[in-house]
Formats: C-alpha cells, sequence, structure tokens
C-alpha cells in the first residue's frame, strides 16, 4: 500500500494488487537480510525519533486510515499492539 509514495531506492520490488511484495515467498521475506530500509521497524522508528512501539502505533493509525479511505471493510482493522 505504500509502495506508490516510495522512490525505487525506498522500495525496489514489485507488488501484487493487493500490495504484497514479490519477495514474500512462503508468507517469509525472502531478502531479509538484505530488505530495505522501510522493511526494517527500528530502523524506520529511529528516523523518526520514535521508539519501537510509538512507531508501530503510528503505523497502525496510518494503516487503518488508509484502509478507511479504502472502504475495507471493518474487520480487517488493525486493533493495536499485543
Amino acid at each position: 500500500m505504500v509502495k506508490p509514495f516510495l522512490t525505487l531506492e525506498e522500495f525496489p520490488y514489485n507488488t501484487n494488487d493487493d500490495g504484497v511484495c514479490e519477495m514474500l515467498i512462503d508468507d517469509k521475506c525472502s531478502v531479509y537480510n538484505e530488505r530495505p530500509d522501510i522493511c526494517r521497524i527500528d530502523k524506520m522508528a529511529a528516523n523518526y525519533n520514535l521508539d519501537t512501539t510509538e512507531y508501530y502505533k503510528l503505523a497502525i493509525e496510518v494503516c487503518n486510515k488508509f484502509m478507511d479511505e479504502d472502504n475495507v471493510p471493518l474487520n480487517f482493522r488493525i486493533n493495536g499492539i499485543q
């Protein structure tokens, strides 16, 4: 879902129509050790001067807003961090 907002340098992989990265194979990242920064939670949190928990909370809020804009059914909403 974020790919349209990123450059090829920030996210060099293709996604399908559902936003699933082509590098996700058998539900696992096939380039995990070389994944882009956008996929590195600790690094992204640090970029925004947030701890990891606060970054996750912000990501959940943004994700849910995108789903609201696209009229995704409510049962797909993210409820929070466990």
